[in-house]
């Protein structure tokens, strides 16, 4: 059994956030859109909801699908990138936390957008909103690897270099979760607060990449205190003494 500690609810909270980083925030309004005019199709709250939450659940499992994978292929290196894991992890949270510090004093927006502009299309269904939350997985990571490492990195802790896949994977897999939270509230509450979210979306869509890097300097000041300061500053200390000393 895994206790829910600090670690494991930073991986979900990590995977919050990646739904509004800067690479997949744009995806995210073309769900959003794609669910208000299901909605609007189907006239039946109940059958909209019953539907709206199943396909909520179908883009989380494409998330996983990914995460998981990317995760399994963390664990089989497990050996080799343990054994650097500290260095990576303070040295993402300096690097992320500067971005986002960035991002936020100059306004500007991270130019890797291209992957991010990804729609629903015309296509209808589960397999459609599956390859849509496929696709949404791969846009957010394409800005946010070093991130999901770093949180799977914690929650694997020291037995990323014993090559365990076990942790690895559930870190992963949280992180898919806690990214798939994100959608399957926002189906729900197109089903039931659909003017609300109309009007919503439209506020909120200049406010959508600001809230993400005030997110990732969170998220960076927490990857320095953990490997600087707290349960990782041993492995930390460690290694650099394996490597320096």
């Amino acid at each position: 059994m895994f206790a829910l500690e600090v670690p494991l609810i930073f991986a979900f909270t990590a995977g919050l956030v990646a739904a509004f980083n800067p690479c997949g925030a744009a995806m995210f309004p073309a769900y959003v859109g794609y669910q208000l005019g299901a909605v609007q199709s189907t006239g039946n709250p109940v059958t909209s909801g019953i539907r709206a939450i199943v396909l909520g659940l179908t883009a989380t499992a494409g998330f996983i699908v990914v995460f998981g994978s990317v995760g399994i292929v963390l664990a089989l290196g497990g050996k080799v990138l343990g054994r650097f894991l500290p260095f990576v992890g303070l040295g993402v949270g300096v690097v992320i936390t500067g971005v986002g510090l960035y991002l936020l004093i100059s306004r500007r927006k991270i130019g890797i957008m291209a992957a991010s502009r990804v729609n629903l299309g015309q296509g209808k269904g589960v397999r459609s909103v599956f390859l849509f939350g496929i696709a949404y997985a791969l846009a957010s990571l394409s800005c946010a690897l070093p991130v999901f490492v770093a949180a799977v990195g914690i929650v694997a802790g020291q037995s990323l270099s014993a090559g365990s896949v076990a942790k690895t994977v559930i870190g992963s897999v949280t992180y898919g979760i806690g990214m798939g939270l994100v959608l399957v509230a926002a189906t729900v509450g197109v089903v039931f607060f659909k003017g609300a979210v109309e009007k919503g979306i439209r506020v909120a869509r200049p406010y959508i990449e600001p809230i993400g890097n005030v997110a990732m300097v969170g998220a960076g000041m927490y990857l320095i205190y953990y490997w600087a300061f707290g349960k990782g500053s041993g492995l930390l200390a460690l290694r650099t003494e394996q490597f320096f000393g």
